[in-house]
């Protein structure tokens, strides 16, 4: 597995993809189709942090090795790190939630733009929106889970 100075550096590379497509693509274009990509790379920048964590945690042999896919490594994530460290249920809840969001966006049966907003609709007519203010908002608050989660090996090293 990568070095956890690697996935950090491909973390914060993400979230830089981010705030890129979102501040000045975004800005330019004004095509709401690029919410979901924003929404996917702060998604990985999250997954990348979980990773980094779980690969610190398994140095120390505190945890047994783990799958790839997103809910073993996160129910891993959630009963022996989140525990460990403290870590909010807030913060596991919003990395939830932006997996499920990216997975809509993959299963979606219908998706369209209505002015500053991107829809995403099921076969149920379920419906996810993406509003700018509200990825801007997201992305905000997972520079700051970043920066947290990565705090705890900083401060354990």
């Amino acid at each position: 597995m990568e070095s956890l100075k690697t996935l950090r550096a491909q973390a914060q590379e993400k979230l830089k993809v981010a705030d890129h497509l979102i501040s000045t693509t975004y800005s330019l274009v004004k095509e709401p189709k690029l919410l979901v990509s924003v929404i996917e790379n702060i998604y990985q920048a999250l997954d990348l942090t979980v990773t980094a964590l779980l690969e610190y945690e398994k140095n120390f042999k505190s945890i047994p090795s783990y799958g790839k896919a997103f809910d073993e490594k996160i129910e891993i994530f959630r009963r022996k790190v989140a525990t460990k460290y403290d870590v909010s249920s807030d913060t596991i809840e919003f990395i939830v939630q932006l997996k499920k969001t990216v997975d809509e966006h993959k299963k979606a049966s219908v998706e369209f733009s209505k002015k500053e907003t991107f829809v995403i609709s099921d076969n149920n007519y379920n419906m996810t929106t993406l509003k700018v203010e509200d990825v801007k908002k997201t992305l905000t608050k997972a520079r700051h889970y970043v920066d947290e989660l990565f705090k705890i090996i900083k401060y354990e090293e």
